[in-house]
């Protein structure tokens, strides 16, 4: 068919596009949209393969760096372009059928627009006030719109064929609006589900979509209809039809409202309806028209945050607040997989009854964190109920001091439950009696921590020696990957004392610093460094080693990856090898995440790492880094000593021995549960493995978009159940795919919680201080460590790291982060490589971009923009 009209059956996404296809499916539905109907792809077909008939012109579509010029030479091709007869033929059919209307409006739609995905709003051209002498330009015009290079930008970047052009154009009736406008069934300021937006203008609504105007803006509780906040704009501007064809507009500022009460109340409950009968959050365009109500456009939201249902309350129901810890406290800026989730779910269960005597995370909205929808969740409301708000902020201020101020600051009241939630009765009590012998291990740590640290390293070894030999255990995948867990979490409970020994020791000494000397913070950064046995810093000095082989400084990487792989480099250089691997090959970006490869598995990305550090300066390598640390660490302490006697320099030799001995262990907490976790992987991919060979999944891949109940299923579940199983637990993952940054705090109905802006001086951007020191350079921007080279003397600029980032820390000249306090991963990194870092500065990723200069003087937690 060359052409529906909307009350037709519906027509295909691929025929008629995605705008189309809605205005058909509401139409039809019984919504009041104005009369219309499309011209289909097919409609088209001829023009396209006119105008890219040759190959010359397909190839020249697939290169980014032609878009401006091919679409240039497009156009002009297209404007040359004539109506067949058959095409002549089908507009007059529209004409007729849509009763000889004055005034058309003429709109673009895309096959790639899709209901629930990709929306490219604004991307295509409207043109109103289209009398039937002008029908073909017009037609025309919104065809070529489909030629604009910003679309073939758009298509390359969510992942569509950009030599592939198609198009389809809607015609519709043309209402004469006296108001009209947009609106959002969300609120998409603060994410809240519960609340609609509308912007509203006199006229047409183009002057309200092309931002012509400040427009009314309006506020609704969507469920109980109470306008919330009505601001009027200039409204300045007002776009009328012209009787005898387009447009004008007018100079005509209003002060009064554009809406009535009444007519916002219709607005929301079309919205409503809207939202109901797709059943995802929308933005409409609508026009009120001799008093009635059109719904011209309807698209889905993509650019919001979704939440997993189970952790949704319904209207009404006291709402709950969570934390995104995945965020805030490992540096996790995009999903985690499915299975990944529910990994880190088993192992936070395990941890908790072991700590609290129950399991306290089984209910999603009473307990206490949760991990699903991609991310790693505390519940605050719970969490503040048994611990109070001020306690847990303090828990939260060493991690990151933005969202422990948050926590202080912002008003969460409305979300701590008047009672403790049943799950968590009798917690209290559980952790106290469960934690006895752990009071009793930490005095013992204390007490004497080099004879603690050496009963410790037997158990350390034991799981170390059992992960390395666990191919001759025998049991069901289930009873294998619970035992890591459960041995993981046995080797934690007598590693906590140990860590809490060495942090009261730090707490000690960083007051006898303050008592001592003003600069005391800063002396206490310089006594945490290069403490023994810090894993994560092992790994870069591994790594440095590494780089210093000829191997690594003479070889490309395919060639070297060839080269291991035949195990034909120097015996020195695959012992280095080896040993690396067997340590630190469990490590990676994302590590938390099951689902994500180990650089066991992608070595590649381990050579282009390591080649970095192969030419460094001898003044930026950690080797002589860790020299320098240790030398300024030793310095620090003996000129508190010099000011201390009796009593207090005992203490003081306590606590730095303490300190030193057991401080540097406290990165082994994670390092351990990454190595359980990379043989939970194998483990996984091996069961996996068996699925594919028996057809049940098309590759290994796919088992971490399983649930682990349904893993654990699979041998009794045939090929159809099982992708069915991938395809449903994937719905939810598609709308992630529009989130660019997810936010520290989110409720239960979807809103987002933020502290008011600060007000600063134009050029300072103000941060926590977490590693002094005072450096100009060029800004680097980084979202993941693999996306381009740091260079030396970069400031790297990144929302958060974990060990994967390690090996850019020794290129950087500086470290901001968006996310982090001082115990976060890189505040430990950077004081340990001696680099000067500030966090929690707030949308830091957008505030700088790539080689500006500016200024950073972590010492007072400052950044300067102004720097000529």
């Amino acid at each position: 068919m060359m052409y529906y009209l909307f009350s037709d059956h519906q027509g295909e996404l691929s025929e008629v596009g995605g705008k189309c296809l809605s205005l058909m499916k509401l139409t039809q539905e019984g919504f009041n949209v104005p009369e219309g109907a499309v011209l289909t792809v097919k409609f088209f077909k001829n023009w396209i393969d006119e105008l890219i008939g040759e190959p010359e012109l397909r190839n020249k579509l697939n290169c980014s760096n032609e878009f401006r010029s091919i679409s240039a030479e497009l156009k002009n091709k297209a404007l040359k372009l004539s109506y067949s007869k058959e095409q002549k033929s089908v507009l007059r059919q529209i004409l007729t059928k849509l009763n000889n209307c004055n005034l058309y409006a003429v709109r673009s739609s895309s096959p790639e627009e899709d209901l629930a995905g990709a929306s490219f709003a604004g991307g295509y051209e409207t043109i109103l006030g289209v009398t039937e002498n002008n029908i073909k330009d017009a037609v025309k015009k919104a065809f070529m719109s489909c030629l604009d290079e910003r679309i073939f930008f758009y298509k390359e970047q969510n992942g569509f064929d950009t030599a592939k052009i198609r198009i389809a154009v809607i015609i519709q009736n043309q209402i004469d609006s006296e108001v009209s406008g947009v609106g959002f069934s969300l609120n998409p300021l603060n994410n809240c589900y519960d609340e609609a937006v509308f912007n509203a203008n006199n006229g047409l609504g183009e002057s309200v979509v092309s931002g012509m105007v400040t427009p009314d803006e309006i506020i609704i509780d969507k469920h109980s209809g109470k306008e919330l906040k009505y601001s009027i704009g200039s409204k300045d501007k007002v776009i009328r039809l012209n009787k005898k064809g387009g447009t004008e507009t007018i100079e005509l500022a209003s002060e009064e409202r554009a809406l009535s009460p009444e007519q916002v109340i219709k607005l929301n409950e079309l919205i409503s309806n809207v939202e109901k009968f797709y059943g995802f959050p929308v933005d409409i365009e609508w026009a009120f028209s001799e008093n009635k109500l059109y719904l011209l456009q309807s698209r889905p939201i993509t650019s919001y945050i979704p939440l997993p249902d189970e952790m949704q309350t319904t209207y009404g129901e006291p709402k709950i607040l969570y934390l995104d810890g995945s965020l805030v406290k490992q540096g996790i800026t995009v999903p985690m997989t499915i299975m990944g989730c529910n990994i880190l779910n088993l192992t936070q269960k395990q941890i908790f009854i072991n700590l609290m005597g129950k399991d306290v995370i089984k209910d999603v909205k009473q307990g206490l964190a949760t991990s699903r929808g991609g991310r790693m969740y505390v519940n605050v409301s719970s969490t503040a109920k048994m611990q109070g708000v001020k306690r847990m902020a303090r828990t939260w201020d060493m991690i990151d001091n933005i969202t422990a101020k948050m926590m202080m600051e912002l008003d969460i009241s409305e979300y701590i439950p008047k009672k403790k939630p049943d799950i968590l009765k009798g917690a209290i009590w559980g952790a106290i009696k469960n934690n006895i012998s752990t009071f009793s291990l930490y005095r013992k740590a204390s007490k004497d921590p080099k004879k603690y640290k050496a009963w410790y390293q037997t158990f350390e070894d034991d799981y170390d020696k059992w992960l390395n030999e666990l191919d001759t255990f025998e049991g069901t995948i289930d009873v294998v990957i619970n035992e890591i867990i459960h041995r993981f979490v046995d080797l934690l409970c007598k590693m906590m004392p140990m860590t809490f020994a060495a942090e009261m020791a730090r707490k000690k000494i960083s007051k006898m610093l303050d008592k001592a000397f003003s600069d005391g913070n800063q002396r206490m950064q310089f006594i945490e460094r290069s403490l023994p046995d810090n894993v994560t810093i092992d790994m870069g000095l591994a790594m440095y080693e590494l780089s210093q082989f000829d191997e690594i400084k003479f070889h490309n990487e395919p060639e070297l990856l060839t080269m291991i792989h035949n195990r034909s480099c120097s015996k020195l250089f695959m012992n280095s090898w080896d040993k690396y691997m067997s340590r630190f090959g469990c490590r990676t970006a994302m590590e938390l995440d099951v689902g994500t490869k180990r650089m066991s598995e992608k070595p590649e990305e381990l050579i282009n790492q390591i080649k970095g550090m192969a030419e460094l300066d001898k003044s930026m390598n950690p080797i002589t880094i860790q020299q320098n640390s240790i030398s300024e660490r030793e310095k620090q302490f003996n000129e508190l000593k010099d000011v201390l006697s009796g009593g207090k320099l005992n203490k003081l030799e306590n606590n730095y021995k303490t300190l030193v001995t057991l401080g540097g262990k406290r990165e082994g907490l994670k390092y351990w549960y990454i190595r359980g976790l990379a043989t939970i992987r194998q483990i996984i991919l091996k069961e996996a493995d068996t699925l594919v060979k028996d057809g049940k999944l098309d590759e290994s891949s796919q088992v971490f978009s399983l649930h682990y109940e349904q893993l654990l299923k699979t041998p009794d579940e045939n090929r159809e159940t099982i992708q069915e199983w991938i395809n449903q637990n994937e719905e939810y993952y598609k709308r992630l795919e529009n989130v660019n940054e997810y936010p520290k705090f989110i409720d239960s109905r979807g809103k987002i919680l933020n502290l008011p802006p600060v007000n600063l001086k134009e050029d300072q951007i103000i941060g926590q201080s977490i590693s002094p020191g005072v450096v100009t350079g060029k800004v680097k921007i980084l979202n993941t460590p693999y996306e381009k080279e740091l260079l030396p003397g970069e400031i790297m600029v990144t929302r958060a790291t974990d060990p994967g980032w390690t090996p850019l820390f020794i290129n950087a000249s500086a470290i901001i982060l968006e996310v982090g306090g001082l115990l976060q991963h890189g505040a430990l990194v950077a004081r340990e490589y001696g680099k000067p870092c500030i966090a929690g500065v707030n949308n830091a990723m957008n505030i700088f971009e790539d080689g500006q200069i500016i200024r950073i003087d972590a010492t007072r937690g400052i950044i300067e923009t102004n720097i000529s």
